[in-house]
């Protein structure tokens, strides 16, 4: 109950005061989700139209229309309609930098000079890459299947005054995966024993700076083992 709060709370922060839900909406779009099915990310950005209409008693102002992604954009043709007046928003999807399964979404903010009234516009489908997503987002392959991003990953302070780092790891398989991380003594480490099939995980650690210099450069080695195979190692490096 108390996360349901939380939740209901933070949604409340997020609308623009006195905002209302499309159940109450001023304008209304003929077809507010679109389907592209399956495109190539390659193909090119694409422009979609989503006409809609002042269905209020009132003058209508459309005062922004909001991305959540560089890849999903939009632009009105009227910013002001009077009663029944009509217009088109052009939308521009571009899947460049998209993989599989996709909605995205666009928020219309309109008011009628009383309440800030909120829309939302989708575009639905699939992009299909020459590659797997493993391959598309963690470019370093360590072997046996397992990806990263970085082959080096920093030191940075943290929150509680420690060096720190984060490395994700991907399993670039169908199936799970059994993983054993080793780190030098120094280092303290948080890693999980299994990655599910074409999943993302995790390590996590500390390093223990006590009786090191300040300026000191510090490099350690992670040993991991991939279902009993060892893989290739991976480095934290940073100046403390």
């Amino acid at each position: 109950m108390e996360k349901f709060r939380t939740i209901t709370l933070l949604l409340c922060l997020c609308l623009p005061l006195g905002a209302r839900a499309q159940g109450s909406a001023l304008l209304r779009f003929s077809e507010p989700e679109m389907r592209v099915d399956t495109v190539r990310f390659d193909s090119g950005a694409m422009t979609l139209r989503y006409p809609y209409e002042n269905v209020s008693g009132k003058t209508v102002t459309i005062l922004e229309v909001h991305s959540t992604c560089g890849c999903f954009t939009g632009e009105v043709d009227v910013r002001s309609l009077r009663p029944g007046a009509k217009g088109v928003l052009t939308a521009v999807f571009d899947p460049k930098s998209l993989y599989g399964d996709q909605t995205r979404y666009l928020t219309v903010v309109t008011s009628d000079g009383t309440d800030n009234v909120l829309n939302s516009i989708a575009v639905k489908g699939y992009v299909l890459r020459d590659e797997s997503e493993g391959r598309i987002r963690y470019a370093e392959d360590l072997g046996q299947g397992l990806r990263t991003d970085v082959s080096v990953n920093a030191l940075a302070w943290d929150s509680f005054g420690d060096f720190a780092f984060s490395i994700p790891l991907y399993n670039d398989t169908d199936t799970d995966m059994t993983l054993q991380v080793t780190a030098p003594r120094r280092v303290k480490l948080y890693a999980p024993a299994v990655i599910p099939a074409r999943s993302r995980v995790d390590i996590r650690g500390s390093y223990d700076a006590r009786w090191k210099r300040l300026g000191t450069e510090v490099t350690e080695t992670l040993t991991i083992t991939v279902n009993g195979v060892e893989t290739a190692p991976l480095r934290i490096k940073g100046t403390l």
